[in-house]
């Protein structure tokens, strides 16, 4: 039997569709009676939407090499 704590555990591999059948059946019986856990799962949903929305777009060109020697030189001023 599916229990709450398994699902907090289980969680972000439900929603990304990475358990296992049985196990995915197992809490989605579950959700179906704890609004709890229905609960806790639309947080998580909506917080990964709400990070998707607002994260800010990377470069794709990050000079990682500069990036390395400014962090060098950063450090050695505080030898």
């Amino acid at each position: 039997m599916i229990q709450c704590k398994d699902l907090t555990e289980e969680a972000s591999d439900y929603l990304d569709g990475d358990l296992p059948l049985s196990k995915r059946i197992g809490l989605f019986f579950h959700l179906l009676i704890c609004r709890c856990c229905r609960n806790y799962l639309q947080q998580i949903r909506s917080t990964i939407k709400t990070v998707k929305i607002i994260r800010p777009k990377e470069k794709e060109s990050i000079d990682t090499q500069s990036l390395a020697q400014k962090l060098h030189a950063l450090s050695c001023k505080h030898d």
